[in-house]
């Protein structure tokens, strides 16, 4: 359930509805905290105090209403405004950044103070009784002064969410964010570049036909895998155990899920903590997906270049951002594929999607839908190149490919031969018979 349960938290904090019903509860309890300090102090039947609310009951009762109805229409429009953003960012640019925009802070933090000062508005108006009624008279001085805070705080993040909404509907802002956690991501699950041949290789037998395997009872994206909880079980049990998708796949039923050598630890319990390790979702997500970072910046240049779009510029941006990951990608070792206990025996096997396999995810579809404008295949060949000579000798043909894929659709899409001939000009590193390793290297920074 360890898996599942991160798997449901990442989910929830990147809801919308999870902090602000946090904020809602802590004004819950803040109201009647504020509250049992009134009446405790008693301050609205002494002297008045400097800085505190020193009305009486109507004046209190008017202040808390229009405190209260106020931040509930405030809500109302916070909530229209990004629902406005996420019908933008989805038609505009992918819905995959939907996530994006409902798990961002600023966003959720407006609403949730919202909703909490109407909250302890509404809470704190309830107390509030004037002399004439049969329990005697009550303004807590302290509670209306607290709402009144809460207010004139909500209106400086109105100004600040205005702002924000503005600037996130940006398309480079929305681009950039998804690249920032893209690295982040690949921070966390690459080692710094150690070297080739560091991380050790699967043994031979994980070639040969598994004793047994476990299949899906149910069909999903693979979103995550809980690799410790693989190990320990294979531990417990004197198993090899290789997921057989790679993460982002989607899994029908019945197909495999684990191989597992040898059989005879194989029972209904093992297969299902297999299961439990391997969490199904119905979409992808940046828990552990290299893939889907990239492949949210490849959709966002795609949707740039429909024709209903026909905005090269941030298609640009996008390959920009997609070079500055492939080639921190390709700079790093591979992560552990292999996990053994103490005595040497593989328990493990975790495949990662090879480096080839993210740069087609990169720029295969670009390459497709983007090469037929000139200056789009221009930067294109252009940031192969830059790729090519920062990344090691040994993943370098895989851009080279890439360079002259490009090269050969465009010259099926563009018809102008000067178009075609200054494309070729800044292409000229690479021909049918150039040699990858001769593309020029480049040191990096100290």
């Amino acid at each position: 359930m360890r898996a599942r349960l991160r798997s449901w938290w990442f989910d929830t904090e990147g809801s919308l509805w999870f902090l602000p019903m946090v904020m809602t509860v802590a004004a819950v309890v803040m109201a009647f905290i504020t509250v049992e300090l009134d009446r405790n102090l008693n301050l609205n039947g002494r002297a008045p105090v400097r800085w505190f609310f020193g009305g009486g009951a109507e004046g209190a009762r008017g202040v808390l209403g229009a405190i209260a109805g106020t931040m509930i229409t405030v809500t109302g429009l916070v909530f229209s405004i990004t629902v406005v953003a996420l019908q933008l960012a989805s038609s505009q640019l992918t819905p995959r950044v939907l996530r994006t925009f409902m798990g961002d802070r600023g966003n959720q933090t407006v609403l949730g103070f919202f909703i909490g000062t109407f909250t302890y508005a509404l809470l704190v108006l309830r107390v509030v009784r004037s002399p004439l009624e049969d329990a005697g008279g009550f303004v807590p001085s302290i509670s209306v002064t607290v709402a009144i805070g809460l207010s004139l705080i909500s209106v400086a993040l109105l100004i600040y969410f205005i702002h924000h909404s503005a600037n996130s509907m940006r398309a480079s802002v929305v681009i950039d964010r998804a690249a920032i956690a893209t690295r982040e991501l690949i921070d966390t699950l690459y080692p710094d570049n150690v070297g080739e041949g560091i991380q050790p290789d699967p043994p031979g037998w994980v070639s040969s036909e598994p004793s047994a395997i476990v299949y899906a009872v149910g069909g999903g994206y693979l979103q995550t895998i809980n690799a410790d909880l693989l190990f320990d079980l294979a531990e417990r049990h004197t198993l090899a155990i290789r997921p057989a998708p790679f993460i982002g796949d989607f899994i029908l039923p019945g197909e495999p899920l684990a191989s597992i050598w040898p059989d005879t630890g194989l029972d209904d319990e093992v297969e299902d903590a297999i299961r439990d390790a391997l969490v199904l979702g119905l979409e992808r997500t940046l828990q552990a997906d290299v893939s889907f970072g990239v492949q949210q910046l490849s959709d966002i240049a795609v949707k740039a270049l429909s024709p209903g779009i026909n905005d090269p510029t941030t298609a640009i941006i996008c390959i920009g951002h997609l070079s500055e990951i492939i080639v921190l990608l390709a700079n790093r070792g591979k992560p552990d594929e292999v996990r053994s206990s103490n005595d040497g025996s593989v328990r493990v096997i975790l495949q990662g999607p090879p480096f080839a396999q993210i740069a087609g995810v990169a720029f295969d579809q670009i390459r497709h839908y983007g090469v037929g404008d000139p200056t789009v295949a221009e930067y294109l060949v252009s940031s192969l190149r830059r790729i090519a000579a920062l990344i090691p000798p040994a993943r370098r043909p895989t851009i080279v490919r890439h360079a002259r894929l490009v090269l050969t659709t465009m010259r099926t899409k563009v018809s102008v031969p000067e178009d075609r001939a200054r494309v070729e000009r800044v292409a000229a590193w690479v021909t049918e018979e150039g040699d990858p390793n001769r593309v020029q290297t480049v040191s990096p920074p100290a």
